[in-house]
């Protein structure tokens, strides 16, 4: 299916139901669930990459917000360090050509938060990238994506290494990960690069 005629659609869905008092909510409270059969596979890498090249450019300074169980640190940071965590998004999975062949898509309207969302899930479930989900402004003129988010789990020797990852598209990035150690408590990091000065205080 043609994404903007799929968008069209999603589109016309969300205009019918009125308008909402706009909100932040998780995934399974929205609506309009539907499989593409024939995929519009956003080029996700590719967004990665366009935003990546627009901090390069742009970007006059960028905020780390650092967070482990609880204690905070913050600093301002130079390229190197934006491309050292930036890298951690751009996963091998997310080649356009393995990413159509071993991730199946589907795509929802959240009529909460009037975005569309596509997500996607791998046909291995041992795949260490364990869902991908786009949100998209709808629009009946070029996409908009919003945010980018990911989740992996890895084996790391006796320990579990869950990552969170999430992209705001010209704002900030952050992640999230929870260590589980196979005997003791779980450890929770997070990172936040932000390069939007409007959101150095969030």
């Amino acid at each position: 299916m043609n994404r903007l005629l799929l968008l069209s659609i999603l589109l016309a869905g969300l205009i019918s139901c009125g308008d909402k008092v706009e909100k932040q909510s998780a995934p399974d409270n929205t609506a309009d669930t539907k499989a593409d059969s024939a995929g519009t596979y956003l080029p996700i890498a590719d967004l990665l990459r366009d935003d990546i090249r627009r901090v390069d450019s742009f970007a006059a300074g960028i905020l780390r917000k650092a967070a482990i169980n609880g204690k905070q640190d913050s600093s301002f940071v130079k390229l190197p360090a934006f491309h050292h965590l930036a890298r951690q998004f751009l996963l091998k999975e997310l080649d356009s050509a393995y990413f159509r062949n071993n991730f199946k898509e589907a795509s929802l309207l959240d009529e909460s938060s009037r975005m569309v969302n596509f997500i996607y899930t791998p046909q291995d479930p041992e795949s260490s990238l364990r869902r991908v989900m786009v949100y998209v402004s709808p629009s009946l003129g070029q996409d908009t994506p919003d945010r980018l988010y990911l989740e992996t789990a890895a084996s790391q020797g006796d320990t579990l290494i869950e990552k969170k990852l999430t992209w705001k598209m010209r704002k900030y990035f952050y992640i999230v990960t929870i260590k589980h150690p196979k005997s003791g408590d779980p450890v929770t990091t997070m990172e936040k690069l932000i390069w939007d000065p409007q959101h150095f205080a969030d």
